[in-house]
């Protein structure tokens, strides 16, 4: 096949969704045991993201109206962005400080004929976030996905966001996310945090509770349409709105603390350092963080549908959606079973089955996407243990 664009030696092209994509030539770039390294290759792409890119692309193409205008300030390849305009509808800059990541991205521009829709751009990316800010020009959705934290291009983002905008965030930091890195989480997200069983949910509460403070000191109100862990990364989509008097209610009712007993494992929300929530005698204060729900289960099913749409879709994306459906309907953080039965010192049944008798007791229970081994139930432990 000829293209307009030339290809050497050292390169490949690669499809994913709609759109085709000139990368570095993965072979080159292999570990000892086969497997592809995208940090050794000289542009970034990752193919194990897939699933995070068709997620963003379906839950864009359910909120926002075509020719909605976004910007991609750590682009990589421009694959995010490409496939957004392609698949969505969008037009906008893919960005990126790397001249090697621009010139790909020029030539992936050229390579699926999006001249006109997509400008590429050799920007650090503060720079271009804040020089958008003067321009006028209201950008309707903004992907901040670094390697490691996003905290240092947040604040950025939300300047140059459109009154109803949709802001995508990436973290790859779980280690400080999930406590692992009690020093990192005090001084990244402000929050003395303690290791507990549900430690991916805290996580992504942590992260979710820090940005929409930082957005609420500049009267930008945002609440998480859907949010997720996923093998190395958390990952978050909000809906943006303009208001103060919006920001100061998400953060009255949605910043508060998780109590919990380490003794028995039980778990609750309070929004304030004063409350009481749990009959133990030393609870741990985690906090402060997001105490609302994790998504928005009216978009979820729509989010769902567009996923299928893609085209040779992932997979897991699908199950990710599916199982994020399904735990919309319990608010309380899920629980690690093995880790419960092991403090009760109670034979460990299968999982499946003890969701099956929590259900005919009349509780909600479901599995859960964080962990193979977490349940999400609004039983309280002790009943499980009793069961």
């Amino acid at each position: 096949m000829e293209y307009k664009v030339k290809i050497y030696s050292h390169e490949t092209i690669i499809e994913e969704g709609e759109a085709k994509l000139i990368i570095p030539d993965p072979n080159l770039y292999r570990r000892p045991d086969g497997k592809f390294e995208p940090s050794w290759a000289p542009v970034f792409y990752n193919p194990v993201m897939r699933t995070n890119r068709d997620i963003t692309v379906a839950t864009v193409k359910a909120l926002l109206n075509k020719n909605f205008f976004f910007v991609e300030p750590l682009a990589g390849t421009g694959i995010r962005g490409i496939r957004l305009a392609l698949e969505s509808g969008g037009e906008g800059v893919i960005n990126d400080v790397d001249p090697l990541a621009y010139y790909y991205m020029g030539r992936n521009i050229r390579l699926n004929n999006l001249e006109g829709r997509i400008i590429a751009s050799n920007n650090e990316a503060n720079t271009i976030l804040n020089n958008l800010t003067f321009t006028g020009i209201p950008v309707d959705f903004i992907d901040i996905d670094p390697y490691g934290s996003p905290i240092p291009f947040i604040d950025s983002a939300f300047k140059p966001l459109s009154r109803k905008g949709l802001l995508g965030v990436t973290a790859t930091d779980t280690g400080p996310l999930t406590c692992s890195h009690k020093n990192k989480a005090l001084r990244r997200y402000w929050i003395r945090c303690s290791k507990v069983d549900f430690d991916k949910e805290l996580g992504l509460r942590i992260l979710i509770g820090n940005i929409v403070k930082r957005a609420a000191s500049l009267d930008l109100a945002l609440s998480p349409i859907l949010s997720y862990y996923h093998r190395h990364y958390f990952r978050v989509i909000f809906r943006a709105k303009r208001s103060g008097l919006e920001s100061y209610r998400i953060v009255d009712e949605c910043i508060g603390y998780i109590q919990y007993c380490p003794e028995n494992l039980e778990r609750c929300f309070v929004k304030e350092l004063s409350g009481k929530c749990l009959d133990c005698p030393n609870p741990e204060i985690l906090g402060p963080l997001w105490i609302c729900g994790l998504s928005d289960p009216n978009v979820l099913h729509n989010i769902h549908d567009n996923v299928e749409r893609i085209k040779n879709y992932d997979k897991k994306a699908l199950e990710i959606l599916e199982f994020l459906i399904a735990e919309s309907n319990v608010l309380k953080p899920y629980i690690r079973y093995d880790i419960l039965f092991g403090k009760a010192r109670k034979n460990m049944p299968k999982i499946n089955y003890l969701i099956e008798k929590l259900r005919e007791k009349g509780y909600y229970a479901t599995r859960t996407h964080f962990d193979p081994r977490g349940i999400r139930t609004n039983a309280p432990v002790e009943e499980i243990v009793d069961m």
